[in-house]
């Protein structure tokens, strides 16, 4: 008879999932080759995907990996 693995352990994939890792400005500013004024002007205006914590604005990885996919095949 199979068992089944517990809730707790189905439940790992889609908590990693949940927990994307976030970058801040200046990691990604650097990977965009953007001044991070320019990079927060983007976030603001809606032009880049992001987050904001207060002050502070966050990229998802999965974001700005699709974002700079559709830039270069623009």
């Amino acid at each position: 008879m199979d068992k089944k693995p517990p809730q707790s352990e189905q439940n790992v994939g889609q908590d990693e999932q949940r927990l994307e890792r976030l970058f801040d400005a200046h990691e990604v500013a650097e990977q965009c080759k953007v001044s991070e004024k320019s990079l927060h002007k983007w976030a603001r205006e809606g032009r880049i995907p992001a987050v904001k914590f207060g002050r502070l604005w966050r990229f998802r990885k999965s974001a700005i990996d699709a974002f700079l996919d559709h830039q270069a095949a623009s």
